[in-house]
């Protein structure tokens, strides 16, 4: 199961990697009329009701498939389709289209309703041309809704008596707004499901217009106590992902030259002593969305201590470099980020079983780098192959901690944060390449980020 959203970037994504929508649209239909062969007997009249997007195309193909074997269908176009994979597949239907009102005029007994109107596009409530079909729709006995009823999660659904859904199941789906729920398989490989590609550019969140200085997220770093440009750097890639004030705490040694880095950062000495009550005592006047722990802290004991703490008392935390290890996570939301040096004192492999076993049993995501990047909530696992080797360059992983931080203070899960994360810095570092060069460096680098994210 997984939330409605995950299913555009995943048609993005198969379209990346060579797919083309229409067969897939072709597959849907074919599963699709195939469902309804082994359910409904041929006496039953399959009346088929499409809206204007991609889900309409499913039921022109299984209706062009069903009555070319004979069975009695007929077909109810709400209005005009939008999608041009939508209208190629109208093309194939050459039966009976009537009226809306035909609704009126048919056996609630011995039809079935396929409902094929409104698809995972839909935002807020049906329009009213909709929201009176919908009301139609629930008074006939048997209903199969494709892909998710329509007008899923809303006031005014249609409530189906069957739901046939694609490749896995959507989240909230269940018996009571569903009915009994068919999972079928349109060929969506395993390699395509975990593949990173331009569709993870959806999950960027949009500014709101009305929001106020602090309201697009507030980020908090804490490291730097042995390099200090790692913190920085962290602190520009917080700020890469559109959030809106960065705080950094250095301890004293450092804090003249972090202070002096960028003067977008706010930063904050915490001393030598008592640098966690230093740290609290900024974050009960400040209200930070997310934490991001360890570029440039060093090894030292002392920071086990402000680790904990953090953990026990904050949530959205992204955990890198130095303070990698295993904690008492408490539930909260936690993004480890090891290379895989790193990954040594997790005492796990860079392997896909043992990187989902971890972050399963410590409920946490990780994001592994490398060449390539592997991520993990514990239930999906995600593949990133964009970038370039120059990012091998220190300062690199400092500014995807930040970029994780700020995108999970934008109100990202671990997971999704994480996959945008690496796929957007990676392709930041092909195109940083092509422009800047082969000695491009880490500060050059995060102004490519903002140009990927632009891309949404």
């Amino acid at each position: 199961m997984r939330d409605i959203e995950e299913f555009g970037i995943l048609d993005i994504n198969a379209v990346a990697k060579g797919y083309d929508l229409f067969s897939l649209m072709e597959k849907a239909g074919e599963c699709l009329a195939k469902h309804i062969q082994s359910k409904f007997p041929k006496e039953f009249l399959i009346l088929f009701l499409c809206g204007k997007g991609n889900n309409a195309g499913d039921g022109y193909v299984a209706a062009s498939l069903l009555d070319r074997e004979g069975f009695n269908v007929k077909l109810i176009a709400i209005e005009e389709l939008s999608k041009s994979v939508a209208k190629k597949a109208s093309e194939l239907f050459t039966g009976s289209a009537v009226d809306v009102s035909y609704l009126d005029e048919v056996s609630q007994e011995n039809t079935l309703i396929v409902d094929c109107l409104l698809g995972s596009g839909i935002v807020g409530e049906p329009r009213l041309a909709y929201f009176e079909t919908i009301k139609k729709i629930n008074t006939f006995r048997n209903i199969l809704s494709v892909d998710i009823p329509s007008g899923f999660k809303s006031g005014t659904a249609v409530i189906p008596s069957q739901t046939i859904t694609f490749h896995d199941s959507k989240t909230g789906m269940d018996v009571d707004n569903c009915g009994e729920i068919f999972i079928l398989d349109i060929g969506i490989t395993d390699e395509i499901d975990e593949f990173c590609g331009p569709g993870e550019l959806r999950l960027f969140p949009q500014s709101e217009p009305n929001n106020h200085k602090g309201q697009n997220g507030k980020v908090a770093i804490i490291g730097g106590a042995e390099f200090g440009g790692a913190v920085s750097l962290a602190g520009m890639g917080a700020y890469r992902s559109g959030a809106d004030l960065v705080h950094i705490f250095v301890p004293d040694d450092n804090y003249n030259q972090v202070s002096t880095f960028a003067p977008e950062l706010i930063v904050h000495n915490i001393g030598k002593k008592d640098m966690l009550n230093s740290i609290y005592n900024v974050c009960d006047t400040e209200n930070f969305n997310s934490f991001v722990i360890g570029p440039g802290m060093g090894k030292g004991l002392k920071f086990k201590h402000i680790i904990n703490g953090i953990i026990s008392r904050f949530d959205n935390l992204v955990i890198d470099a130095d303070a990698i290890q295993v904690y008492d996570f408490s539930g909260k939301n936690v993004i480890l980020t090891p290379h895989g040096g790193e990954l040594a004192r997790l005492n796990i492999e860079r392997t896909k079983e043992q990187l989902m076993r971890f972050s399963s049993k410590h409920a946490i995501t990780l994001l592994s780098k490398g060449k390539t990047d592997y991520v993990t909530d514990g239930s999906h696992f995600k593949v990133n192959i964009t970038g370039h080797p120059r990012m091998a360059v220190g300062g690199t992983g400092d500014l995807l901690a930040g970029l994780c931080g700020g995108l999970m203070a934008r109100g990202l899960t671990p997971f999704q944060a994480g996959r945008l994360a690496c796929y957007a810095i990676g392709l930041a570092g092909e195109k940083c390449y092509k422009e800047m060069g082969p000695g491009f460096l880490p500060s050059e680098l995060s102004l490519f980020i903002s140009r990927v994210l632009n891309q949404v």
